[in-house]
Order: C-alpha cells, then sequence, then structure tokens
C-alpha cells in the first residue's frame, strides 16, 4: 500500500527535521541544561533528564532512529528508537509539551505495529522473504484515525463560549499586524472572528470531507491553506508541514503510484485468502490497536469529568487535543517561611527557572504545586529555613478577563499532593468574559485587586548557583 510507505517517509523526514532544529536552535540546552528543576506530568516524575551531552546523544539516537524509519532499514528495531527516544525526551521536562509532539508519540507508536516496511524498503530488498507485495488495510485505516484525532477533538474542544466569542485569537491577531504582506489585514476587528468560526468549521468537518471521495481534493487543498496559515502566524514547529504531508493518507492507497505514473500492484488471490485468516501474531497485534484506539477515544474527555473549565484549571488540559484555546497573563510570587521564626523569602524563580517553565508553571496549580517542592528544598539546603513552608501568589487573567487569584495565598502548597483526582483547593473561574480583553500590566494587579503580599526579603544566598 503506496500511501502507507509515503506516511512512513513524510513522518521521519519531519522527526528528522525536528531533530535538527532542536540541535540547531539550542534547546537541548535550553530545555535540559539550562534550568536544574524540570517540569514532569503526574505519574511520570521518576523518569530523568540526562546531562546536556546526554540529551545531545538522545536526540542523535532519535535522528538516526527516523532515518532508521524512513529507509525501511532494521524498521522495527528503528520505529521502537524512535518511539522511546522521543517519548522519553517529552517526559524528561513536560514544559516541551506540545499537542503535535503528544501526536508524534503516539504515531511512532503505531508504526512499531504497522507492517509499513514490506515494500519500498530496504528489509524488503535484504530480507526477501519478509517481502509482501501490500500492507494490510488496517494499517491504513489506524494512521488515518491518528491524523483524525487533533481535527476532530479539536473541533469539540472549540465549543466553548470563549472560543465563539473569538477568544483567544481576538488577543493574538492583533499581535501579528507586523507581519509582511498581510499585517495590515490582520488589524482589521473582523479577522480574528473569520479566523475563530473557519478554523472551528475545518477542524469539525474535514475527516468527513477527506473520507468522501467527491470533496476530498477540496478538504485536502483547506487543510493545506490552515496549515500555512498557522505556520507564518504561529510558528509551532513542525505541526503544519506534518500534517500537510501525513494527512495524505486519507487518499486512495496507491495515490503515490498513480502521481508517479506506476502501476497499481495486483495482489494473488490465494494472498488475499490468506489474509482473512491471519495467523495469531497478527490478531495480537489487532488487538493491541484496538486497544490502543479505544483509549485515545476515551481519554482526551477525561476533562468533562472534573468540574469546572479546564481552559482555567489546566485538569485534563493536557493529552486531550484542547489546542490554541487560551490565553493567559500571569502574575507569579513564590514565598518560603521558616517555620520555627516566622522569616519569610521571596524565591527568585526568575534566576531559577527557565521563561518557558515559568509560564508552565504559573498557569497550571498542579505544576505550582509540585515545583514548590524543589523551592522547599532550596530554601532549606540553601537559605537556611527550618520547617519550610511555601506559598504563592497566582493571579491569572483568561483569555483577557479581568485577573483573579487561582488559589487561595495563604495555602502551604507543601500541604497538597499530586492527584488524579480534582484539585480542590483551586479557586473556580468567576471573572465574565468581557468586551475588551484587560490591558492593565501584570505588576498592577495585586494592589489594584487588594491584594497583600507577604512582607519578604530576597534570600542573600542565590539559590540557582
Amino acid at each position: 500500500m503506496a500511501s502507507v510507505v509515503f506516511f512512513r517517509i513524510a513522518f521521519a523526514g519531519t522527526v528528522l527535521a525536528h531533530v535538527v532544529m532542536v540541535l540547531q536552535k539550542g534547546w537541548v540546552e535550553y530545555y535540559f541544561a539550562a534550568s536544574r528543576y524540570h517540569l514532569k506530568f503526574y505519574g511520570f516524575e521518576w523518569v530523568q533528564a540526562l546531562s546536556r551531552d546526554g540529551m545531545r546523544q538522545v536526540h542523535l539516537l532519535m535522528g538516526l532512529a527516523a532515518i532508521g524509519v524512513g529507509l525501511g532499514l532494521f524498521y522495527r528495531f528503528s520505529a521502537v528508537l524512535l518511539f522511546v527516544t522521543f517519548t522519553y525526551t517529552l517526559l524528561a521536562e513536560a514544559a516541551l509539551y506540545q499537542n503535535h509532539y503528544y501526536l508524534t508519540s503516539l504515531i511512532a507508536f503505531v508504526l512499531i505495529l504497522v507492517p509499513a516496511h514490506r515494500t519500498f524498503s530496504v528489509d524488503a530488498l535484504l530480507f526477501r522473504k519478509q517481502a509482501r507485495p501490500f500492507i494490510p488495510n488496517w494499517s491504513r485505516w489506524v494512521l488515518m484515525f491518528l491524523i483524525a484525532l487533533p481535527y476532530a477533538y479539536g473541533g469539540i474542544a472549540k465549543l466553548n463560549g470563549d472560543w465563539l466569542h473569538a477568544m483567544p485569537l481576538r488577543i493574538w491577531i492583533p499581535q501579528k499586524t507586523d507581519l509582511a504582506i498581510i499585517g495590515p489585514l490582520l488589524a482589521e476587528p473582523w479577522v480574528p472572528w473569520v479566523l475563530s468560526y473557519g478554523g472551528l468549521l475545518l477542524d469539525l468537518l474535514i475527516v468527513p470531507l477527506l473520507l468522501w471521495r467527491w470533496t476530498r481534493a477540496f478538504a485536502y487543498t483547506a487543510a493545506v491553506l490552515f496549515h500555512l496559515m498557522n505556520s507564518v502566524l504561529f510558528q509551532i514547529d513542525i505541526f503544519p508541514w506534518m500534517m500537510i504531508l501525513l494527512t495524505t493518507i486519507f487518499f486512495a492507497p496507491d495515490w503515490p503510484r498513480k502521481l508517479l505514473r506506476r502501476p497499481s500492484l495486483t495482489i494473488p488471490e490465494d494472498v488475499i485468502v490468506a489474509s482473512r485468516t491471519p495467523p495469531l501474531r497478527q490478531r495480537f497485534v489487532l488487538g493491541v490497536v484496538g486497544v490502543f484506539v479505544a483509549w485515545q477515544l476515551v481519554f482526551p474527555l477525561r476533562h468533562y469529568a472534573y468540574p469546572g473549565d479546564a481552559s482555567w484549571t489546566e485538569e485534563g488540559q493536557n493529552f486531550s487535543w484542547r489546542m490554541m484555546l487560551h490565553h493567559k497573563d500571569l502574575f507569579l510570587r513564590f514565598y518560603a517561611t521558616d517555620g520555627l521564626t516566622g522569616r519569610t523569602v521571596e524565591i527568585p524563580i526568575g534566576k531559577m527557572l527557565t521563561q518557558r517553565q515559568l509560564m508552565d508553571i504559573a498557569k497550571s496549580p498542579e505544576q505550582v504545586a509540585a515545583a514548590s517542592r524543589f523551592f522547599s528544598d532550596i530554601a532549606s539546603t540553601r537559605v537556611g529555613l527550618k520547617q519550610v513552608e511555601i506559598r504563592a501568589v497566582a493571579i491569572i487573567a483568561l483569555n483577557g478577563r479581568k485577573p483573579q487569584l487561582m488559589f487561595d495565598p495563604n495555602l502551604d502548597l507543601l500541604t497538597v499532593e499530586r492527584t488524579w483526582k480534582h484539585q480542590s483547593w483551586i479557586f473556580p473561574l468567576t471573572e465574565p468574559l468581557r468586551a475588551e480583553p484587560w490591558n492593565v500590566p501584570s505588576k498592577a494587579w495585586p494592589e489594584l485587586l487588594g491584594i497583600d503580599l507577604p512582607h519578604a526579603a530576597i534570600p542573600r544566598k542565590r539559590a540557582s548557583q
């Protein structure tokens, strides 16, 4: 099946491009060496990052694995190595998380199961007995399912009041007016509304339109234009190009052969008959695929089980294809208190964390609580505080709303445990959406909201050393 082969090569190529970009832009140093602290997903706190050189070697292995998958060289081993290395980097630093990285990890896992190397691969040349003239059709369908996930669930997630009021695009799009050619157009007030509803309709309709042969070319053209626009406006790494290439899996199975004017393969009848009764190994693989598909249908919906707005609480936000739904302006201060003397110091988080880590911690109460353990250790070992208590003043403005406290500033965050359950200590979102986004600088928020900051001094010892 030529379309699966193209998918394999295109996916490997985009991952290789990602590796090159990470190494060239110094992202290894920024994400894994610039800070002693690394954000973790709940349940994966045990995954530890290696040294800078170690993480560079992991990315080099990832690049080699991508080449192996693309060439179909020792394909199964290469696919396993690609999945392990890519997923490891994502788990070692949660600040790296983006939806398309999660999708990349899922695709890498599925390619371990899909026999995408049976034809047009080095393995097919080296191991003739393992070569086959066709790839099972379920391989194509499970890959189609993976590409459909971000579209379908992204559309469902956009069915909320903020998006239907063109938020957060009414904040983001006016910031892009300096772009060449299209910049003046983006200053028009109707543009965010058109983009919001256009994105909603595309996400909801693109999959059925791609599945129907008569609308497929139109739908693919719309998808290409959508991803190109995203690339220009938001510069989101490899995602637009990966989706442009991989969405071709919805076309006819032999479209690459037709494009190259190669004759379609004729599958012998005995091969077709044999495929109807798959061997035990293949039935096991199909069972794993079935469980995987069922899990991916249910898991992204878990945020509905939590009270409140997931864009505010961040509960169930990750791994749910809730893409570009919120903009958060932030005010965050951490304080450590000596439980014996009452001495309070402000923690210099700007010197201890990267800007990306600060943004991810500030918007997520769960990550605020997790980081408090790290700050407690620093306050104890470097500043000399005893019986340390950690508190924070976290004020958030969601999608242009008036800012409000995320939780009680008097709460000792060391008493909070990470859990899958709802974090009842998070204050509910009470501020309504505004006609015009809130634009008061965040440093003025505490005084404006009547919030007294603790009287604290910056510790003399630099906690980042």
